[in-house]
């Protein structure tokens, strides 16, 4: 008799129990409009009023103002369960969830803008900001230029986007963030991908819309994680952030390791060969058990760094150098055992597996597309620990 296996977890408390259940709970609504979330590019509205009404655009709101204030490793296992269901659903959530976080820390005069009437509020964002011009009036800027990727632009009430701040006379122009209302930009489809195809990462569009100051930060301010003692979610800086982005990948992993192990448990042969069932094959077997550690190990490796990370903000600890690239490499290393794990499972599931009838083929083609993004990317991590651990202090990224 073979075992049902759900794979390495952490024993979780309110509120973060209570999310699970819900994402559980709304998980039959996520899977069945998957089929047209990914025929759109993007979620369904059904889909978004699920997420919405389980309290899921709300995980990186304060508390003070309605919301969750979940810690990262407790968004990661909220993203994580969603995932199973429908991973561009996930990444929806999880960056509305990073966006919160960072918006958080822009003062209580952009918090009254964002939340002041309810904290269901989902947010999408976008860094970059080549072709976005910026011209001083008063009491703010006029924003004009295009964003594209930005995850769950259909779904977001607002964006947080990277602006030029124009300096005095003379100054060089600095690197910004500007939190704008959705209702001022326009969206231009331009979303076509392999996978993660429903999370409607589309091309925000920004006329002379005006951003008043209170609604602007330095990028580097940002980066460097500053917020109130008593918030500590909102003192961890962008970089280390980057670890709860693997939490959607977890749960496309344990998804396919779950849809495998029902192919296998169902009794299903293995194609030219002499074994009646999968299960009796050893090296089916041996695959079992490779992809099964690999994703504890990535669990347990971003299990510890987000654990860390909001440790050491509640502590008002400053995490060094060489800490902080250890943060991307757990989220780096992860990604890749991840990446490997499917790989063995889709062997043992076998060619059927690829038929675009299937769930299984969905979560391959997320995976490998959301693992490309490139604050996982392992080569630049291995890069950042590795500088990190011999001394060489030389910045690789502004994300560590």
């Amino acid at each position: 008799m073979t075992a049902s296996i759900s794979g390495e977890r952490a024993t979780l408390a309110d509120p973060t129990r209570r999310l699970v259940e819900a994402s559980r709970e709304i998980a039959p609504v996520l899977r069945r409009t998957a089929d047209a979330a990914e025929r759109d590019s993007r979620l369904t509205p059904e889909a978004e009023r699920a997420l919405r009404e389980a309290g899921l655009f709300r995980l990186g709101v304060p508390k003070r103002w309605g919301g969750e204030e979940l810690a990262p490793a407790d968004s990661l296992e909220v993203s994580a369960e969603v995932a199973l269901a429908c991973p561009s659903s996930a990444w929806v959530v999880m960056v509305s969830y990073v966006a919160q976080q960072i918006a958080a820390s822009f003062g209580e005069q952009a918090r009254q803008d964002l939340w002041g009437d309810g904290p269901d509020v989902p947010m999408c964002g976008v860094f970059g900001s080549v072709g976005v011009t910026a011209a001083p009036v008063e009491g703010g800027l006029l924003v004009s230029g295009s964003w594209a990727w930005a995850s769950g632009s259909h779904q977001a009430d607002w964006a947080l986007l990277g602006v030029p701040l124009p300096g005095e006379p003379g100054a060089a122009t600095e690197r910004g963030l500007a939190l704008v209302p959705a209702s001022a930009l326009t969206i231009d489809k331009t979303w076509d991908m392999a996978g993660m195809r429903g999370t409607g990462s589309d091309t925000l569009i920004a006329d002379k819309v005006f951003v008043p100051y209170h609604r602007l930060r330095r990028f580097a301010d940002v980066v460097q994680g500053q917020g109130l003692p008593e918030e500590p979610l909102y003192r961890i800086p962008p970089g280390s952030m980057t670890v709860v982005s693997m939490g959607p990948l977890l749960g496309m992993a344990r998804a396919v390791l779950q849809l495998t192990m029902e192919a296998v448990e169902g009794g299903k042969p293995m194609a030219m060969s002499l074994h009646a069932r999968l299960a009796d094959s050893p090296s089916v077997q041996a695959a079992l058990a490779e992809a099964a550690t690999l994703i504890d190990s990535a669990y347990l490796h971003l299990r510890r760094s987000a654990e860390f990370i909001g440790t050491a903000a509640a502590s008002g600890t400053t995490p060094t150098l060489l800490e902080r690239a250890r943060v991307r490499m757990d989220a780096g290393h992860a990604s890749t055992c991840l990446r490997q794990a499917v790989q063995a499972l889709l062997t043992v599931s076998g060619a059927g597996s690829f038929s675009l009838t299937k769930t299984i083929q969905r979560h391959w083609r997320d995976l490998e597309t959301a693992s490309r993004h490139p604050t996982l990317n392992p080569g630049l991590a291995k890069e950042m620990y590795g500088r990190a651990l011999v001394g060489d202090d030389r910045p690789v990224s502004p994300m560590v």
